[in-house]
């Protein structure tokens, strides 16, 4: 979405549930990272807080993978396998609604739960603080926005559906920090995606016709997206080395190395290419999918499947409209989908018969 200013202020950071909420608004402060740990693994990471108003609860979350899988071909089918690890560890903190706390100052806004605290500040960073003692985890860490991000809506919301509106936005960064888990501290630097989300309404069934939410953060350019195919259709890229913020023209995504996932019950796509096309050039990425993270699978595949894919090394590059191409480097980003699934959770179980994947098995999940 175009908006007339693309600034973030702190009235942003801690809007309140709107006043034309309807049945089903939320507000959340996410955020998603991949980041380099000085012990040598990758890290793929998200947390959020939440507002649940049709719920009515308050809640925060924390997830954390450092595997990687691999999507196999089956002897003697046309069907591919999603070999994936379960997520490393995870957490998920419910109270009454309420608990949620806002506290603003001239110069920034904290939100916090029991075991969570970020403090959104003016210079447009994210500082996190998160602890489950009895897990062993805890998470220390800084977003840094710069450029502008992706807007919903601001001035006026954002139809993503008939029965999802929403206003706020989602902004790619830079991340450092430590994360402990188990006793064991790890001092991390990467990007990631917050999103600070403010719903009217929110409605899964509309939404799950298929939704890509995706970002991505290279040295030399960063944004994000987000694809519904029932509803709307919005990106923004920033090339700081040129001052460039482009939240206009058309991006298509091409989904490639369909495979079964069997923690979630549905295919998902393996490969990711995408193309944007804007007024200063052409930017095209691709990514192999070599982890995943399922939403709220308890032991039944879900009709409407959601899961956060993680991306491999980003690769890209940016040509100009005068002809020069740049390479991109050290691209990192990531991916979340939400599908209405129209087929029945068979294929799981017939494979689990011949061995191929245990068909009930589930990844921890948030």
């Amino acid at each position: 979405m175009i908006v007339d200013d693309p600034k973030v202020t702190l009235d942003w950071e801690g809007h309140g549930i709107p006043a034309d909420a309807r049945d089903a608004p939320f507000l959340d402060w996410l955020c998603s990272v991949v980041a380099r740990g000085d012990d040598g693994n990758t890290y793929w990471f998200g947390t959020s807080p939440l507002i649940l108003g049709l719920e009515g609860v308050d809640m925060w979350n924390i997830e954390a993978s450092w595997e990687t899988g691999t999507v196999r071909q089956l002897p003697g089918s046309i069907f591919k396998v999603a070999d994936f690890p379960s997520v490393g560890v995870a957490a998920r903190h419910t109270h009454p609604a309420g608990t949620l706390q806002v506290e603003r100052s001239d110069h920034e806004v904290t939100v916090r739960l029991p075991g969570f605290q970020v403090i959104c500040r003016d210079d447009h960073s994210w500082h996190y603080t998160i602890e489950d003692a009895e897990k062993g985890i805890r998470a220390e860490f800084v977003h840094q926005g710069t450029g502008y991000p992706t807007w919903y809506g601001k001035e006026t919301p954002s139809y993503l559906t008939p029965h999802s509106i929403a206003y706020g936005y989602n902004w790619s960064g830079r991340v450092e920090g430590k994360l402990t888990i188990a006793g064991r501290e790890v001092d991390i630097v990467g990007t990631g995606i917050r999103e600070r989300y403010v719903a009217v309404d929110s409605s899964a069934a509309e939404i799950g016709g298929w939704e890509d939410w995706a970002w991505f953060h290279f040295d030399e350019a960063h944004g994000s997206m987000y694809d519904m195919k029932l509803g709307q259709k919005d990106f923004s890229i920033n090339l700081p080395g040129d001052g460039l913020y482009l939240p206009a023209g058309d991006f298509a995504i091409e989904h490639e190395e369909w495979a079964w996932l069997p923690q979630l019950g549905a295919f998902i796509p393996t490969r990711y290419r995408v193309r944007f096309e804007t007024e200063a050039g052409v930017l095209e990425l691709s990514s192999d999918v070599v982890g995943a993270t399922v939403w709220g699978v308890t032991g039944k595949a879900p009709s409407t499947p959601v899961a956060t894919l993680n991306w491999d090394n980003v690769q890209g590059a940016f040509t100009y409209t005068d002809g020069r191409r740049r390479t991109l480097t050290n691209g990192m980003g990531g991916v979340s989908i939400r599908q209405i699934k129209p087929y029945p959770d068979v294929l799981g179980a017939v494979l689990g018969a011949h061995g191929a994947v245990e068909a009930d098995g589930r990844m921890t999940t948030l």
